[in-house]
């Protein structure tokens, strides 16, 4: 019986399909692969973490988008950024939320500016933690009724 080139090709193809499942799985399993590549999120909601309930979300800045520091002066662009940021305050303190409401404007423009300060490259080597603790303190250094504790951003996009 002599099989056709057809029936050997069929043969060969289910063997190579069998071997990269095979080696994905094991990737998969061994953990060298994910299925995620995005940045892990930060909480949904502080709130509903806190058991009295004394903290509220501030999230009036809604999408901030800049422009980063071209990596080369000549005739160059930055790179696109997406950032949503938010952060959290006391309950009980209703001027300080106010505080934060008659400057969001200038919270906004404080995010902007150190990213229009900085390069992507920069910002890739600072890392988020850090680029969020620089963040906050810029934004405390503003603030006279109270302090954030701590800078989350729901998006954090570079746009190529």
């Amino acid at each position: 019986m002599k099989k056709s080139i057809n029936e050997i090709l069929v043969y060969v193809l289910c063997g190579l399909g069998a071997l990269i499942l095979f080696c994905t799985l094991t990737a998969f399993l061994a953990g060298k692969a994910s299925f995620n590549t995005y940045r892990r999120g930060d909480p949904e909601t502080v709130k509903n973490n806190s058991k009295d309930n004394t903290q509220n979300e501030f999230k009036e800045f809604g999408t901030l988008r800049a422009l980063t520091k071209p990596e080369k002066e000549e005739f160059s662009n930055g790179a696109n950024l997406v950032v949503t940021p938010w952060f959290v305050y006391s309950n009980a303190d209703s001027a300080f939320y106010e505080e934060l409401v008659q400057k969001k404007k200038s919270i906004s423009t404080i995010i902007s500016g150190y990213f229009a300060s900085r390069t992507q490259k920069e910002l890739f080597s600072y890392g988020e933690k850090k680029v969020k603790e620089d963040i906050k303190n810029l934004i405390n250094e503003q603030l006279v009724l109270g302090k954030i504790e701590a800078v989350y951003f729901d998006d954090y996009i570079f746009l190529d």
